[in-house]
């Protein structure tokens, strides 16, 4: 993806000055010898991906970085892989994540999200999160180049289910699943979500400007979702977006290095962002949304805060750890006392749909 020849300051030069700026400073230290953050070298590499996954979908959780079965599936990790083996055209694990939401669908449109180690549905309550997820791996394989009885079982599925996208009420699932809708031939979809999701952003207070009382967990998922969408849709859908995003990074962004909200806490309104345990997720989906954001305005500072969101898996955080290995395996947090030693199904693919993003910049003048 090129971005566009007319870049401008914005309303956040500020930051984009901090981040280049700590950037500049921190590189050589973090990084000894790198004048640029690591670059995607090659084929992202997926053989953690491959390790996590068995002949019915990929596992949720691991110990270490050995898969542990007793923890179960989820239709939400297997959506996402979903979209992983789309892009990437890997037709064996396409076919496993596949089967996996196939079965996975109940009468009422709806997905079951939770499977024990025995391969029967876990007690489970609707998931919006979830729906939006499968809603957008579906599209993503009817719209990829998997050979076309995947693609044509994908689109079955996606027939079934799509009344339920007009269902949707949280900005989470309607973000994940504007991202596969907006790839539809047909408009209508995506364009009812998006407004739906635009109306819900607007309606937010200008000192606040989230749909909820408290910032928890993959934040820049929801700008992500409605930027996509504003591609084939009005700009005023992207003007939202870009003013939630340009909001989350002023939460998320401390003087050009990346410091996601915690699960340990959150950051509720009027109070204190909790900086442990930090999620892959969350820069995994930054990475994403400002990729998303320079790819549609040109503006330098949306690709300098995808790179402070990339370098985070590589030692830029408040910790200087690597979270990445050569597998393509994720720790699954950063907290107090360091990276996490598992390697779960949702780390690992945070951060390969982030090298996804992030390979779309390299080779760019920064």
């Amino acid at each position: 993806m090129r971005a566009p020849r007319s870049p401008g300051a914005g309303p956040m030069g500020s930051l984009d000055r901090a981040i280049a700026s700590r950037l500049a400073e921190d590189r050589v230290r973090t990084f000894p010898g790198l004048e640029e953050p690591p670059r995607v070298r090659g084929p992202v590499r997926v053989a953690h991906l491959r390790g996590m996954t068995d002949p019915f979908g990929m596992i949720q959780f691991s110990r270490g970085p050995v898969p542990e079965p007793k923890t179960g599936y989820t239709a939400d990790d297997n959506a996402r892989a979903l979209v992983v083996a789309a892009r990437l055209g890997l037709e064996d694990l396409a076919e496993v994540y596949l089967s996996f939401l196939e079965r996975s669908l109940r009468p009422d449109g709806w997905f079951h999200n939770l499977w024990g180690q025995d391969r029967t549905p876990a007690p489970d309550a609707r998931s919006e999160d979830c729906q939006g997820r499968c809603l957008w791996a579906l599209a993503e394989v009817a719209d990829s180049a998997l050979p076309a009885q995947l693609r044509r079982r994908a689109d079955s599925v996606l027939e079934r289910v799509l009344p339920t996208a007009a269902q949707l009420r949280t900005a989470r699932g309607r973000a994940n699943a504007l991202l596969g809708l907006a790839r539809l031939p047909d408009p209508f979809p995506a364009a009812t979500v998006a407004e739906a999701l635009c109306a819900q952003l607007e309606a937010t207070d200008p000192d606040w400007p989230w749909p909820e009382p408290v910032l928890t967990y993959e934040l820049a998922r929801v700008p992500c979702g409605l930027l996509r969408a504003s591609r084939v849709g009005p700009d005023r859908w992207r003007q939202v977006a870009l003013r939630t995003l340009d909001f989350l990074l002023s939460v998320v962004v401390e003087d050009g290095l990346l410091v996601p909200v915690g699960n340990r806490g959150w950051y509720p309104r009027g109070g204190q962002k909790a900086r442990w345990d930090q999620q892959p997720v969350d820069p995994g989906a930054l990475v994403e949304a400002c990729v998303e954001a320079y790819g549609l305005t040109g503006q330098a500072r949306y690709r300098e805060a995808a790179r402070a969101a990339w370098e985070w898996f590589w030692g830029r955080n408040l910790k200087g750890e690597v979270m990445v290995d050569p597998s393509g395996a994720c720790r699954d947090g950063l907290g107090e006392d360091g990276a996490s030693e598992n390697r779960g199904a949702e780390a690992c693919l945070a951060y390969l749909l982030a090298a996804l993003a992030w390979s779309e910049l390299e080779g760019e003048a920064p």
